[in-house]
């Protein structure tokens, strides 16, 4: 499969990487291993040794470098050998490294050409670690799914109605609203749905007496995957700062062409000294994802078995645009990567 490649995927939530362990995954079909050198700071190397292949994440950590299991070639930050105990080190013993950024709690790493790993590239996602403001949890699954169907899933809300118990409401109105926006490479889909009772989730937090209000769901959309939600209930025709907020992100990382790690954060702004509905709020949203979501989005895989989404001629709705839309944005980065990498190399062969 073709990725993206000069762009920031998350990698791990910055915890998962501790002091003195190995963390190994796959991202765009390539296997990696993380971990943090003495001074704290993250390291990621090809999860392969040189010598036999064996998985680097299997071995362990010795004077800041990665000892390989089979043979005990250490490997440091740079991908260099750094210790061969059975003698000189091969010129060629070394592995490929790949640039990391840790920001927003979550470690972002760099798959393609480590020249352009500019940290500007990166969304902002500023608002899942502002712990002054917000009261935040997060979590990880990995759903067995091309990860363009998990965002077309996210940029397409109208199935909540349908799907979720937890975050959807069976009695949405026929006035609710659907808008597609542009701006560059950025899809933005808003989803209006007004005078509905509230979802269990707003329940939890929305103080009126009023037994209807106004709910909102509005994604961002950066590519290649990084999704972005403003969520928020407010009484009917009121400002939203009137009611409670929680925005999320989503971001998916592509492991192979049909599984997906996806990382998620939910920030709300409503009862933020609340552990206990923390915990509540949680388990719901985890809930959605994984019992609701998940299993539709991996049956959708399974009657695709490995046909990609437009060529098997999708019937489409208005809530499709802005899905459809990010597909495209997508299509036309990759192919201008691609066709920018060609010219570099002819170049070069010139």
């Amino acid at each position: 499969m073709t990725y993206l490649r000069n762009a920031w995927y998350a990698a791990a939530w910055d915890n998962e990487v501790a002091a003195g362990q190995l963390l190994g995954r796959t991202f765009l079909d390539q296997p990696v291993v993380l971990y943090r050198d003495e001074a704290g700071k993250p390291v990621a190397l090809a999860d392969r040794c040189p010598h036999r292949f064996a998985p680097l994440s299997k071995g362990k950590i010795i004077d800041n470098a990665i000892q390989c299991p089979y043979h005990g070639l250490r490997f440091g930050a740079s991908g260099a050998c750094v210790h061969n105990p059975h003698g000189s080190i091969p010129r060629a013993a070394y592995v490929a490294s790949f640039p990391l950024l840790e920001k927003y709690g979550l470690i972002w790493i760099w798959m393609g050409d480590p020249d352009k790993a500019d940290p500007a590239k990166l969304p902002d996602f500023s608002i899942i670690a502002d712990h002054d403001n917000y009261a935040i949890v997060n979590g990880y699954l990995k759903i067995e799914a091309n990860y363009q169907l998990v965002t077309d899933n996210l940029l397409d809300l109208s199935h909540a109605q349908f799907v979720h118990t937890f975050i959807g409401n069976s009695d949405s109105s026929d006035r609710n609203t659907f808008e597609m926006k542009v701006e560059g490479s950025t899809v933005w889909a808003y989803n209006n749905m007004p005078g509905e009772p509230p979802t269990k989730l707003w329940q939890l937090m929305w103080k009126s007496t009023a037994k209807v209000g106004d709910r909102r769901a509005n994604m961002r959309w950066d590519a290649p995957s990084h999704l972005l939600l403003d969520v928020g209930f407010t009484d009917c025709g009121r400002p939203t700062s009137e009611g409670p907020s929680m925005p999320s992100a989503h971001i998916l990382t592509p492991e192979t062409e049909k599984k997906t790690h996806y990382f998620w954060a939910a920030a709300r702004d409503t009862m933020r000294d609340d552990e206990e509905l923390s915990k509540i709020i949680w388990k719901g949203i985890d809930g959605a994802f994984r019992l609701e979501d998940e299993p539709m989005i991996e049956d959708c895989q399974a009657r695709m078995q490995t046909a990609d989404l437009m060529s098997l001629n999708p019937v489409m709705l208005t809530t499709d645009a802005a899905a459809i839309r990010a597909r495209r944005v997508l299509a036309m980065l990759v192919e201008q990567e691609q066709s920018a990498d060609s010219t570099a190399s002819a170049a070069a062969a010139s």
